[in-house]
């Protein structure tokens, strides 16, 4: 009975919903005839303040090796244990992101960030032996987690409607230029055999929270948190420092508040964990853990291990050092021209390209591990790897902004979380497996570990085609009420809410 009385309750707020749309249609009219480059344009601060947001992401860790019969060698045990406390500081972070960004607002979170990503740095800079490096990998993954869900979570709401999904697709694009600046800085010490090699490369580490410390006064919080908060008022004042001179801002306020009283009038309880993983939340949330798996289908993790694994499976080290160097430049292009097609296509095909592109290169790494041993196979193998990075800006690009786009906005920062910190655990598992599969005093895998992506990312591309939707052009508004309606993720794209019957199916 009471559930009877809650669907009808929901119907009539949507329909409610629906009327006041057919209001602010005038608003959403001029959001969808503007072409991203002219929003991109008339809002240069919005874009100034998404990059800002993901300068932490440039931080990459480093690590160091100990000598073995002549060759450098990272224990496996040492390799997963980095790898694995990191991770899981990472989703305490998350969590932790998710309850203080509702109580503190999205910039006291970043602040926080900054405080334990420069101490974090500092263990890493004092460290000499692995135990204290350990030490500093647990404090950065902590300061990582906060920086990663926060960012996503401000950037979702500041961005307008044309460039919306470009903005969330920035981190992809910064996690790139980051690994690139970590090689450049680490082989432009790489002859140099003392402590201070390590060092330098850790203490210039320490520009990008100081970055985002020194930028903070001046950053704008987020309107939608102040709406949520009931500061009005201070919305304003933020919108007017985030927007152009031509936007509207009392149009825009109102907008805000309508998407805001309409999920308090949809969803009553209060905003928590647990409420995530309930009624149609939980397809929302459903579709974000789909999108944060994205990285480790495309092989993140095997990426960031690709000078090591290749130099493993008998390549010689320039030969990985050139692979390497192409690899990321590959994934930096990748990475901007993603940026491009979002403004052109719609992300459920970018997602389909991505995977599909990463889906050949493991099959091309399986197959030429099948082969004997030879340079020929072995440099198919590496160059195979590394071009997976060309599947970065697609995939992990367009997935992210699905992400960002599709949780309610009161459980967005919550929601991100979850993300976040799910894709730490699937991290920290393959830290753990990685090594053990690939070191040549373990299973010695070596190429065959491509078929196990190409049977992921088969998977991906079905679960992506059945159960993750479009949003691309939807307003917060919009995508509340297609998730009330239960719209199914094929139809999501091209279905009308002023049209008829509802295909959910």
């Amino acid at each position: 009975m009471d559930s009877a009385r809650d669907d009808t309750r929901k119907s009539d707020i949507i329909i409610d919903k629906i009327d006041v749309q057919h209001n602010e249609e005038a608003l959403r009219e001029a959001d969808r005839q503007m072409s991203p480059w002219q929003c991109l344009r008339q809002n240069p601060k919005i874009v100034l303040w998404t990059l800002y947001a993901n300068s932490k992401l440039l931080v990459r860790s480093k690590t160091f090796a100990t000598e073995v019969n002549g060759q450098l060698i990272i224990p496996a045990y040492w390799q997963s244990a980095w790898s694995a406390m990191y991770n899981v500081m990472m989703i305490f972070g998350s969590f932790t992101a998710g309850y203080m960004q509702d109580w503190l607002g999205r910039r006291s979170v970043l602040l926080l960030g900054s405080i334990v990503a420069a101490a974090g740095i500092a263990i890493s800079f004092v460290s000499e032996t692995p135990p204290q490096f350990l030490g500093g990998k647990i404090v950065t993954g902590f300061s990582v987690g906060l920086f990663t869900t926060t960012t996503q979570t401000y950037v979702s709401e500041i961005a307008p409607l044309p460039i919306r999904g470009i903005a969330l697709s920035v981190n992809t694009i910064m996690m790139n230029l980051g690994l690139l600046l970590a090689i450049a800085t680490s082989f432009s010490r790489v002859a140099i055999m003392d402590k201070s090699a390590f060092r330098v490369v850790f203490a210039a580490a320490w520009a990008f929270p100081g970055i985002i410390a020194i930028g903070l006064p001046f950053l704008p919080e987020s309107p939608t948190w102040l709406v949520f908060k009931n500061r009005n008022d201070k919305a304003r004042k933020a919108l007017e420092q985030l927007s152009g001179p031509n936007e509207n801002i009392e149009a825009r306020l109102a907008q805000i508040i309508d998407n805001v009283e309409t999920e308090r009038r949809l969803h009553l309880e209060a905003a928590s964990f647990a409420e995530c993983f309930k009624g149609t939340n939980w397809r929302r949330t459903r579709i974000i853990l789909i999108c944060f798996y994205m990285p480790q289908v495309i092989g993140a993790v095997l990426s960031s291990n690709a000078p090591y694994f290749l130099n493993q499976t008998g390549l010689s080290s320039s030969t990985v050092l050139m692979l390497v160097q192409v690899g990321i430049a590959a994934g930096v292009i990748s990475a901007l021209f993603n940026a491009f097609m979002m403004m052109k296509f719609r992300h459920r095909p970018l997602m389909f390209f991505g995977v599909g592109v990463c889906v050949a290169m493991y099959f091309t790494m399986g197959v030429a591990a099948a082969f004997p041993k030879t340079n020929a196979s072995l440099l198919v193998i590496g160059v195979a790897l590394v071009f997976t990075s060309i599947s970065y800006g697609p995939a992990v690009g367009a997935s992210m902004a699905v992400a960002g786009e599709v949780s309610a906005s009161k459980l967005r920062a919550k929601s991100l979380g979850i993300g976040v910190a799910f894709s730490s655990i699937v991290s920290t598992i393959w830290t753990i497996i990685l090594p053990y599969l690939f070191n040549v005093d373990q299973l010695n895998m070596g190429g065959h570990i491509g078929w196990i992506f190409f049977v992921m990312g088969i998977l991906m591309l079905i679960v992506l085609y059945f159960d993750v939707p479009g949003t691309k052009g939807r307003t917060f508004e919009e995508l509340d009420i297609m998730f009330e309606l239960g719209i199914s993720a094929r139809k999501f794209e091209k279905h009308k809410l002023n049209e008829g019957p509802v295909d959910t199916k």
